[in-house]
């Protein structure tokens, strides 16, 4: 008897594990149609989104931009520059707090309709029109060493056109990133600290992450990336990101496998690389719903009472044959 519940036992782990290991299928993305196609009257871009720019002490380095109108509606809009610092480690920004690395910030200039460099400046663009927008970095003689930030926005003028009776007006901005270097002594170094990898869910998302402080002088790129590997070796998920780290600052970087199951066994490596500094971790991450746990439980219970019961009988009868 206890055999064979054994038997019935270790069938039914069996299938489990089995389950578990091919039991994940790709879910069926639905792409959403954008039905809006009403334009607002009031909307800019930018682009790029980010400059890279190489600061050599008492020269002027000219660059340029384009701010292109995808409205319905001509507008204005004014240039101007102010620092780009950053306020905790999930990386909220903060665009009017100046640190010694935001003096760049103070640096940049743009060319006006006349042709003449100032610190913010006007332009009116049509409806479907782009305007090029140059600017200069004009670095003084006498700079700190390592890296320097700022954010220049392209803001249109308040503007009550095109919106309901109620009074209130429209205001469109976007930005690009200044990321300076100066041609000095620049240190990029890193700590990676607090890596985390949960491996064992009832519920929720498989998730990774770490704190990556710069402790450098100058910005870097930190790259993480997630696999995600059947018990046979089949990849069923691959994700990598790069997270932009400022000196002085700690990011907490943070990454989950998006379509995460509700039940099976994986093959799981979480590597992040900062600065020439690298951790990886592989791990089995198990993924149970409670109520297998709960039904495994049962199970085993129901195996020890029985076995307990057992016992006592042959015990009982072993007792008989004696007297």
């Amino acid at each position: 008897m206890i055999n064979r519940l054994k038997r019935i036992v270790a069938a039914i782990a069996l299938a489990i594990t089995a389950f578990a290991s091919t039991a994940y299928v790709a879910p069926t993305v639905a792409a959403e149609e954008n039905k809006d196609e009403n334009k607002p009257a009031v909307w800019l871009q930018i682009s790029p989104v980010s400059s890279r720019v190489t600061l050599e002490a008492g020269k002027a380095l000219e660059y340029s931009f384009t701010v292109s109108n995808i409205g319905s509606e001509g507008f204005t809009f004014s240039v101007y520059a102010a620092p780009y610092t950053i306020k905790s480690e999930s990386y909220d920004v903060n665009f009017s707090e100046e640190t010694n690395r935001t003096q760049i910030s103070r640096w940049i200039q743009f060319k006006d309709a006349d042709g003449n460099w100032v610190d913010t400046t006007k332009f009116t663009i049509p409806a479907d029109g782009n305007q090029t927008v140059e600017y200069r970095v004009k670095v003084p003689d006498d700079i700190p060493e390592g890296g320097q930030y700022a954010a220049i926005f392209a803001e249109t003028e308040p503007s009550s056109e095109g919106n309901s009776a109620s009074g209130l007006k429209t205001v469109s901005r976007a930005g690009l990133i200044v990321y300076g270097r100066t041609n000095g002594d620049t240190r990029e170094t890193a700590e990676i600290n607090d890596f985390e990898f949960n491996t064992f869910l009832t519920t929720g998302k498989v998730s990774t992450g770490a704190r990556v402080t710069n402790t450098g002088n100058t910005d870097f790129e930190a790259k993480y990336s997630m696999t995600i590997k059947s018990l046979f070796g089949k990849t069923i998920y691959e994700k990598d990101n790069s997270y932009n780290v400022l000196p002085d600052t700690t990011r907490k970087i943070f990454m989950e496998w998006d379509d995460t199951p509700s039940f099976g066994i994986f093959r799981a490596t979480a590597r992040v690389s900062a600065a020439g500094e690298v951790h990886e971790e592989s791990k089995i991450v198990m993924i149970v719903p409670l109520f297998i746990i709960i039904i495994v439980l049962i199970l085993l219970t129901i195996l020890i009472v029985w076995t307990i019961i057992l016992i006592k009988k042959r015990n009982e009868q072993k007792a008989k044959l004696v007297v």
